[in-house]
């Protein structure tokens, strides 16, 4: 009886085990697919400042998008206050279209099965663009073509895709500038995106890596690169889409059709939060850190944080200043004398009565006045400006406000609506003209002028051009009027106007980059020695370099502020140290990079490599001195001959001379 109870018993054990086995495969798979779910910030647009705009991408272990999310799942803080959601937007729904620029490599390196293979894959990519969302083609070699302007009629997208043809050289860099302006011209709250497809290194461009990626990050675009193939320069394509955007590696053309069903899931996955933020900066350059939390329906958590940069509106106000009215006063007049004010004409003085030495001295007179007045009123200027201590004690005590910076309440005028735009345009124009060894050799130049960097290569080119113009119009006509039949002469005069218009900026810039350079190796020794006693008073050395920047303006301590900037957002510090290297190029000031670079890898005491370095600073300055000293008198020899001398020489020898000529003169 016992052994058929137990025979009963046993299949019902066996089903209860495998029930609890089923559950915790169940339970296990669960978790797992709340643990695939990730959260990417994409892209933070401050410039609507209190509204703050938030690109997401939300996926979950599939990786497409995660249905039924909604702004109640997010919490938002900044500098861990918390803040306002005010509105959420999907992707999926095209609740914000598409405003898209896929650029495609016709070079000829691109001939054959490649093209065919990208042309299917990006017609398929157009298949998943919605109705409400705007294209554009560029198709890019040597040159970038616009092949069908902004539309949302994806037929004439797939004709223009179709009638792609391969040949030239590959200008991968100018493709994603011209990228990068026509997404500019979106509509405010449309997504911008950039697919840029290439198969080889970038042989014909005329604007840098640098300046493209500049530009499109500066226009808010998320850049998807795509490289085709083992001669596509990995590292280039990676650097252009940082950041929000993604490189996809593509080994061959058959892996084309994945990628852009890839991007397609991507732009479909993600989300749009706005919310008002409440905080203040003392700094225009202060980053803001901004925390996203995510809870998912299932409990899961995730968090991502993001710094942005906010406009000048964020800056803290001004307090208001209470200013005294005067009230005017009139005091009474004694008897017999009249007010000046009256409407009675002042007699006049006619100098043509006074004969001719007279009204010459009269004149002579009036400009020794007016000499005088002007020296008058510079000495006082002088007196009573504040001197370079002063200034440096007042910048410690006077806090700053938005109405202390220039342009804070200026209104955009005709030079920034009318006259930058035209420069900008001829610049481009004429960048495309110009030599690439001149390119480069100008770029570099305006980059060590220094921030703000609001001079491109774009406007300096275009300044030449119309300085050169303003120099040519009226020396030409000076040299028709002077030489009328002189053709020589009127080409020898337009040829100089025009070599003076060219080389005047260049001058002007080589001259404020040389005296920038200066300037950094004056405050160096200084800056380090400031350096070195933080960091023994226990300080770190991030956190020195901070007081340094806070307690000092000069160029060096601007280039450490971007430096600090840097290591905020998260670039690699070896890549931090240098990009200060390149935006100075000052041999000191790569010595002291170089020896911290070293002391990063080898983990010494960084005060004793601050004491070394600033000593050898001074050393090399007082060097710079005594060699300044020796070669003063060879450089004082020319004004002395020329100039000097000549006056010496007639001062003493002038009465001398008048003796000689009176008596060879009375014989």
């Amino acid at each position: 009886m016992s052994r058929s109870t137990n025979h009963a018993r046993w299949p019902v054990s066996v089903a209860l085990v495998l029930a609890l086995l089923l559950a915790q495969v169940m339970a296990v798979a669960a978790v797992s697919a709340q643990a695939g779910q990730t959260l990417v910030i994409n892209q933070i647009d401050g410039r609507g400042w209190p509204n703050i705009d938030l690109n997401i991408t939300l996926t979950g272990p599939d990786g497409k998008a995660i249905p039924g999310v909604d702004a109640s799942q997010f919490e938002v803080r900044e500098e861990d206050q918390p803040q306002t959601v005010t509105g959420m937007a999907l992707g999926t729904a095209r609740a914000v279209p598409l405003y898209i620029v896929l650029a495609i490599d016709v070079s000829g390196s691109m001939s054959g099965a490649k093209l065919d293979q990208a042309k299917q894959s990006a017609i398929a990519f157009v298949g998943t663009l919605g109705p409400t969302d705007t294209a554009t083609l560029l198709a890019f070699n040597a040159n970038v073509i616009e092949v069908v302007p902004p539309t949302t009629d994806h037929a004439v997208l797939e004709q223009g895709i179709n009638a792609l043809q391969p040949g030239g050289n590959t200008a991968a860099f100018d493709a994603l500038y011209k990228a990068a302006e026509i997404v500019t011209a979106s509509p405010p709250a449309a997504r911008r995106v950039v697919v840029l497809l290439t198969d080889g290194e970038d042989t014909s461009s005329v604007y840098s890596a640098r300046v493209a990626g500049d530009v499109a990050r500066q226009a808010l675009a998320l850049v998807y690169t795509i490289g085709l193939g083992p001669d596509a320069n990995d590292a280039v394509l990676t650097s252009l889409v940082e950041p929000g955007g993604k490189y996809y590696k593509a080994p061959s053309e058959t892996d084309l059709a994945g990628i852009y069903n890839a991007i397609s899931q991507e732009l479909s996955a993600q989300l749009f939060l706005t919310y008002n933020s409440n905080t203040r900066v003392s700094r225009t350059y202060q980053l803001v850190s901004v925390e996203v939390k995510y809870t998912s329906k299932d409990g899961q958590v995730i968090v991502q944080t993001i710094r942005y940069r906010p406009p000048r509106a964020a800056l803290i106000e001004p307090s208001p200043v209470v200013s005294a009215e005067t009230t005017p006063f009139t005091v009474p007049l004694p008897s017999g004398i009249t007010n000046p004010r009256s409407n009675t004409p002042a007699p006049t003085i006619a100098l043509g009565g006074l004969g001719p030495g007279l009204a010459t001295m009269s004149v002579l007179g009036a400009i020794l006045v007016g000499v005088a007045v002007i020296a008058f009123v510079s000495a006082l200027a002088v007196r009573t400006a504040t001197s370079p201590a002063g200034q440096r004690l007042q910048s410690y005590t006077t806090p700053l406000s938005a109405a202390d910076l220039p342009g804070a309440n200026s209104a955009p005028g005709f030079m920034s609506r009318v006259v930058a735009p035209f420069l900008e345009t001829l610049g481009k124009r004429l960048a495309r003209l110009s030599p690439k060894g001149y390119k480069d050799s100008l770029e570099q130049s305006l980059m060590l002028l220094g921030p703000p960097y609001r001079l491109q290569l774009a406007g300096f080119l275009a300044i030449q051009f119309v300085l050169a113009i303003v120099l040519l119009v009226p020396m030409l006509w000076w040299a028709l009027r002077t030489y009328p039949n002189t053709p020589a002469q009127w080409v020898l005069t337009s040829a100089l106007a025009i070599v003076m218009g060219v080389y005047f900026p260049y001058f002007w810039l080589a001259r404020r980059v040389t005296r920038r350079k200066a300037a950094l190796l004056r405050s160096l020794p200084g800056a380090l020695d400031f350096l070195a006693i933080n960091v023994e008073a226990g300080m770190g050395f991030d956190a020195a370099l901070a007081e340094v920047a806070r307690r000092w303006h000069n160029p060096l301590t601007d280039e450490f502020a971007l430096m600090l900037i840097d290591f905020q957002i998260g670039k690699p510090r070896k890549d931090a140290w240098r990009d200060l290297v390149r935006r100075t190029q000052v041999p000191d000031l790569t010595s002291f990079v170089t020896a911290m670079l070293q002391n990063e890898q080898v983990g010494s005491s960084i005060g004793s490599i601050l004491r070394v370095q600033a000593e050898h600073m001074r050393v090399r300055r007082r060097q710079r001195a005594e060699e300044a000293a020796r070669v003063a008198p060879v450089k004082m020899l020319i004004p002395l001959v020329f100039f000097i001398f000549p006056g010496i020489l007639v001062v003493l020898l002038g009465p001398a001379i008048t003796q000689v000529l009176d008596v060879f003169g009375g014989r």
